[in-house]
């Protein structure tokens, strides 16, 4: 099973995750196991 989780704490994402895939504009930019997320490479990638 699979889901999709768009989540503002990366905090809890992290906790939550077994895998995790950050896109930019459709496009597969990070992708990694939840506990091995970088947070300053996710945030990198966020634009409000």
């Amino acid at each position: 099973m699979a889901i999709l989780l768009v989540e503002q704490y990366f905090d809890f994402a992290r906790e939550l995750a077994d895998t995790f895939i950050v896109m930019d504009r459709g496009e597969v930019v990070l992708r990694g196991e939840g506990r091995g997320m970088d947070e300053t490479a996710v945030r990198a990638r966020l634009t409000v």
